[in-house]
């Protein structure tokens, strides 16, 4: 084919190609779908504006390997979802990897979930989050999950898009299940603000430069997950090695893979650290001590773990001296409001107690209350595992933040 030929051939190839990527994304249903559906057509949507943006051509879209010298297409990797509420990443990932990568194939290369070796051989990062939402039509309550993919090297939204699903697993996945908090703070809100962005925007910066950081922990989650617990460890420790701060998401993945492997000591450090990043990211720290039924003695099977969480806490408020803690004991519903109040409020009486040989004057440095029944998480009143968390004793901290 001589010069000119090619060069009519593009001319005319151009406009098309621009016409096309200028074509309108089919709008995804607004009705609630269920899991499967939803998800599928999510991803369809991802993958038309993908394909009707600027790196939708097959100029843009395909790269050649430099190993095999072969052409393939570009790849996608993706960032686990997360549930809002808790901050967790869900169990259900691997699903939701699955019926992506059934849907997106045809047009781009899904490479799996987050974890280094994927992310690195990966040009565009898929991420997304669940949130019990309430819908603007028809009324009712539905899960309504966002997605984006974004490029990796420089962080701009190529796609976003959001689905109504009526029955998604917010299940975490087993290292968040015995987490001893919830990962709601600075990259927990980065993380969210970053899977709202629109086409065209950039996801928030701190975000797109921990990603490095964020996949070891994906891969210590999925060893966690596989009870492949001293390998989960090296990645936790790999990604706290590579930070220039102390990470909450990643003390606190320490810190169960530790209590994991028995290893108290060492757990009892972290948590130390793990106390100060919770406080100044969120002024709390989300540990609960939980209590049989109609009992001021905690769940024996935690002993070891409450332990860690009375001497440290106390230790820590003692560090500092404006800093105060109200220790707020609950009950489940079952029996009366009075009964109920009276047994929350010894429940913050022991707890207080086990505190004082590690807190001087600590009648002046804690409060303690009980709220009976009327903060129930639950409130069932089977007086079972099922409705534990409502028998707990939890801290709430005042002064003490930055110190």
């Amino acid at each position: 084919m001589n010069t000119f030929i090619r060069n009519r051939l593009l001319l005319l190839i151009i406009p098309c190609l621009l016409l096309f990527s200028c074509a309108h994304t089919k709008p995804i249903p607004t009705r609630t779908m269920d899991f499967e559906e939803g998800i599928k057509a999510l991803a369809v949507n991802l993958a038309e504006q993908l394909e009707k943006s600027s790196i939708g051509n097959m100029l843009n879209k395909i790269v050649v390997n430099p190993v095999t010298n072969q052409k393939q297409l570009k790849k996608i990797v993706i960032d686990p979802f997360i549930d809002v509420e808790s901050g967790y990443p869900v169990k259900i990932n691997s699903n939701i990897a699955s019926i992506m990568t059934q849907e997106i194939t045809r047009r781009f290369e899904i490479s799996g979930e987050m974890e280094p070796d994927k992310l690195e051989i990966s040009e565009y990062v898929l991420n997304g989050m669940v949130t019990l939402d309430e819908k603007q039509e028809g009324g009712g309550k539905a899960y309504k999950v966002y997605a984006t993919v974004f490029e990796k090297i420089s962080g701009k939204v190529l796609a976003s898009a959001s689905v109504y699903v009526n029955n998604f697993d917010t299940t975490p996945m087993d290292i968040y299940k015995d987490s001893p908090v919830y990962l709601k703070g600075i990259n927990y809100e980065q993380h969210t603000s970053s899977v709202k962005k629109m086409p065209d925007e950039t996801v928030n910066k701190e975000y797109h430069d921990r990603l490095a950081i964020k996949s070891m922990q994906v891969k210590g989650d999925k060893l966690y997950e596989q009870k492949e617990y001293k390998k989960s460890l090296s990645y936790y420790n790999q990604a706290a090695s590579s930070q220039n701060e102390q990470q909450l998401e990643v003390l606190n993945g320490q810190f169960t893979i530790l209590v994991k492997q028995g290893q108290w000591g060492d757990a009892e450090s972290v948590y130390g650290n793990l106390i100060r990043v919770s406080i100044t990211e969120t002024s709390e720290i989300a540990s609960k001590i939980t209590f049989n039924a109609n009992s001021i003695n905690p769940v024996e099977n935690k002993a070891n773990l409450y332990n860690i969480y009375v001497k440290q806490i106390a230790k820590f408020v003692a560090s500092i001296p404006e800093c105060r803690v109200g220790i707020i004991g609950h009950s489940s519903r079952s029996g009366g409001d009075a009964y109920n109040t009276r047994l929350s409020l010894q429940r913050a009486l022991w707890i207080q107690k086990q505190m004082a040989p590690y807190m001087q004057d600590i009648t002046h440095k804690s409060e303690t209350s009980g709220k009976g029944f009327h903060e129930n998480l639950v409130g069932t009143g089977k007086d079972d595992i099922t409705d534990e968390i409502d028998r707990r004793v939890e801290f709430k901290f005042s002064q003490c933040v930055g110190k």
